[in-house]
């Protein structure tokens, strides 16, 4: 098994694949989208399978990384970008039917989460968990943060099409089918912020100490909260605007993870 895992756990071809796909779909689909068209059938059934095959390989590494270390792999960059892309092909699966422009983007993001994970500073550890992190309350934690951060990926990508768009039609489609995703993405990024601070409370005696990983999550639940009251806040009834800040709000999720596991430090960061 372990064989097996180190032959397969760095993702170079799947992410350089995914990654060319996806722009492909992306440049095409935006193409057709301004035409008021979609994908034939067949090109809708290769991408599905194409789906079907990242997700076969993506749980094969994950279920071989658990089945090694005894515990779900859900610490460490590697682990949490690997979940990251899985995610990112059920949403494809789940969605593909309703929301046909997330099958290009879903390409797109999980190439680069397995791009991060292919490189040398994400190390695919299969060791023990230190005693802090071997509890259930983290499973939940991480995997609700790891859903948001991935519905709020694609919702960064669907800002990206809606501003080469022309017009003003298509924006607001494509503002509609962001606000789709943002609701239960930033009811999960609560849920699993409020589930982090039980947790903290139980590892490390307080529920919120300000820590630069906490203060950052909760930055990026109000900044993506904000998006969801364009009843009060006018300008996100403007598609345009709207779209702008889907791709700067997205910089708070880069810096939740990344920027404070690898420039901030605190108890959180685990780079």
């Amino acid at each position: 098994m372990e064989t097996l895992y180190n032959s397969i756990c760095r993702p170079m071809v799947p992410f350089m694949a995914s990654i060319t796909l996806g722009l492909i779909l992306f440049i095409i689909s935006g193409l057709l989208l301004s035409r008021g068209r979609g994908f034939s059938k067949p090109v809708r059934v290769a991408m599905q399978v194409l789906t079907i095959l990242l997700f076969c390989y993506l749980t094969l590494v994950l279920g071989l990384s658990w089945y090694i270390s005894g515990h779900a792999p859900l610490v460490g960059t590697y682990s949490v970008m690997m979940l990251m892309a899985w995610l990112t092909t059920i949403a494809m699966t789940a969605l593909r039917r309703s929301l046909p422009i997330i099958q290009p983007m879903g390409f797109i993001l999980a190439g680069f989460t397995m791009l991060v994970a292919s490189l040398s500073i994400a190390d695919p550890d299969s060791g023990k968990l230190a005693p802090v992190l071997n509890s259930p309350l983290l499973g939940v934690h991480v995997l609700c943060m790891m859903v948001s951060y991935t519905l709020f990926g694609l919702v960064a990508l669907i800002g990206v099409m809606g501003l080469i768009q022309k017009g003003d039609d298509s924006r607001a489609m494509l503002r509609d089918v962001s606000l789709t995703i943002l609701y239960p993405a930033v009811f999960i990024l609560t849920t699993g912020t409020f589930i982090g601070a039980v947790w903290a409370n139980i590892s490390w005696g307080s529920y919120w100490s300000w820590d630069p990983k906490e203060t950052w999550a909760l930055i990026t639940m109000l900044v993506y909260s904000a998006m969801l009251h364009g009843g009060v806040m006018s300008r996100f009834n403007r598609p345009r605007f709207f779209h702008i800040y889907a791709i700067l709000a997205f910089l708070t999720v880069l810096i939740t993870y990344f920027g404070v596991n690898l420039l901030l430090g605190g108890m959180h960061s685990y780079a």
